[in-house]
């Protein structure tokens, strides 16, 4: 959607559903976007909101998007999108997508080392978390982003996203590849 109008702007800010989700939708629709990183990817409704509502940045031809999901190991206690289900609602938007099935216990380590700091993060579920998948978060994020990244968390799945702030100490590396 290359421009939103005022009254879908009114609705994305005060009636769309669900309400957990409103800030990460007023964001994408101020804020160009060329990178996403997702860490839970839930049903994909989501997603498919956000790449409806998101404009590329100048320069950018395509968007480069990459998620950490359990997809279909992940239980029948919550609504999920499965890998192939997956692959196919990017393709509706033409997004040039890296999935990597599992927990990101093990799916951010391999994030951080191939696809370059995103400009949205979101994280679904395990922010805060003592576990594995929290620590490993935790330890991997100033890779993953760069100093003008929006990172969206929540503590449970499919809970209320709130932005954090960007970590103080964004590695080199993210700042000389996102340069280049």
């Amino acid at each position: 959607m290359a421009g939103v109008s005022w009254i879908q702007r009114l609705y994305w800010r005060y009636l769309s559903k669900p309400v957990a989700y409103r800030a990460l939708y007023l964001h994408a629709i101020d804020t160009p976007i060329g990178s996403i990183l997702e860490l839970g990817m839930g049903s994909g409704e989501r997603i498919r909101n956000v790449l409806g509502l998101c404009s590329l940045p100048e320069g950018v031809t395509q968007l480069r998007y990459a998620a950490v999901d359990p997809f279909e190991s992940a239980g029948t206690d919550v609504p999920h999108i499965s890998l192939k289900g997956a692959h196919r609602l990017l393709n509706e938007f033409g997004v040039k997508a890296r999935l990597l099935p599992g927990e990101p216990s093990s799916g951010v380590m391999r994030v951080a080392h191939t696809v370059l700091p995103s400009d949205l993060i979101v994280i679904d579920g395990y922010w805060n978390e003592s576990s594995a998948n929290g620590e490993a978060i935790t330890k991997w994020l100033p890779r993953l982003c760069h100093s003008k990244s929006a990172i969206f968390a929540s503590a449970e799945k499919g809970g209320s996203l709130v932005r954090i702030p960007t970590p103080s100490v964004v590695s080199e590396q993210s700042k000389a590849t996102k340069a280049a």
